[in-house]
């Protein structure tokens, strides 16, 4: 499993429209894409205008294989959603050493 890690400056006011048009627009065209796992948005906890979306592929060779015009039009179809450009600061591609490990979670009380 690979790990697509973007970073994006959305201002609060426009979180809402923005979690709304990312799941139509990019979630949906990256779920139809043979080997997409899964994604996730965080904020961050010190800036919460930025935001982190945690993107799961089965390899990287699947995540490189979506094809730029694709990406493109899901590009502008979420300006044109949001009604104004959403621009990734950061982009980033993280390997899983251990896809099954797992945290513990709270002690049992």
């Amino acid at each position: 499993m690979v790990i697509e890690h973007l970073t994006l400056h959305i201002p609060l006011a426009l979180r809402q429209r923005f979690l709304k048009a990312d799941g139509e627009v990019w979630t949906a065209t990256l779920a139809a894409r043979p080997g997409f796992l899964g994604k996730e948005t965080w904020a961050d906890a010190t800036d919460p205008e930025t935001l982190h979306l945690i993107i799961r592929w089965q390899t990287r060779a699947a995540w490189k294989a979506v094809p730029a015009a694709l990406l493109n039009e899901a590009n502008a179809r979420m300006t044109a959603a949001m009604g104004q450009p959403c621009p990734v600061l950061t982009c980033t591609d993280l390997d899983v050493l251990d896809p099954h490990q797992r945290h513990p979670g709270p002690p049992a009380a």
